[in-house]
């Protein structure tokens, strides 16, 4: 299913039998690669509901159906996370891959409807492309780094280079750098006194 198919469903609390609300948008958490909530306008009226992935049983092509536990809460005490994408941020994202190449924009994603993991982001086709019905298709496992203006993918053209233990240290996370970018560590020849030639003497 297209994350797009999402809007407009009604929301349905399975132990009271009732439509609860209607999907207005959804969130997505590109880092972890699934719908992190959705949000709805409920049918008593009133300021709009954010339901969270946990209480979503299913998204059926005609309803989302919520845990038996069902229920939602006001969005205004929960911000929403900046690495959350909606509608308006996932539609058009600009996607680069980590070897400075832009990939392309992003025009939706596919979904499973159990897990609701995000199987597949899918890029805006050439009019060649659409012609011969080939579609760009990003797994949710290349992407490297995301926010609500770009999406990072790793792209397997970049080499990442093993850094020694006193180079990391300062790091979270190694770099893809290139040998000739890596400052050597100075070595010494040791010398018929035992000394190596550098040390103090």
């Amino acid at each position: 299913m297209r994350l797009k198919e999402i809007r407009g469903l009604p929301v349905i609390d399975p132990t009271a039998a009732r439509k609860v609300g209607t999907v207005v948008d959804y969130q997505v958490d590109p880092v972890v690669g699934r719908i992190a909530a959705l949000d709805i306008t409920p049918v008593t009226g009133g300021e709009g509901e954010r339901i969270l992935a946990q209480r979503i049983r299913r998204v059926g092509s005609s309803a989302v159906i919520l845990t038996a536990r069902g229920g939602s809460m006001p969005s205004e005490p929960l911000e929403i996370l900046d690495r959350w994408l909606d509608t308006s941020t996932t539609i058009g994202l600009e996607v680069m891959g980590d070897d400075g190449n832009r990939i392309g924009h992003l025009v939706d994603a596919t979904f499973n409807q159990d897990s609701l993991e995000v199987e597949a982001y899918l890029l805006r086709a050439s009019f060649r492309e659409r012609l011969i019905g080939r579609r760009g298709r990003i797994q949710p496992d290349k992407v490297h780094a995301c926010s609500r203006e770009l999406m990072m993918v790793v792209t397997g053209k970049v080499k990442a280079v093993e850094l020694a233990p006193e180079e990391t240290h300062s790091m979270e996370m190694p770099l893809p750098l290139k040998a000739a970018d890596r400052v050597a560590a100075p070595s010494y020849e040791p010398v018929p006194d035992g000394k190596p030639v550098g040390a103090p003497r």
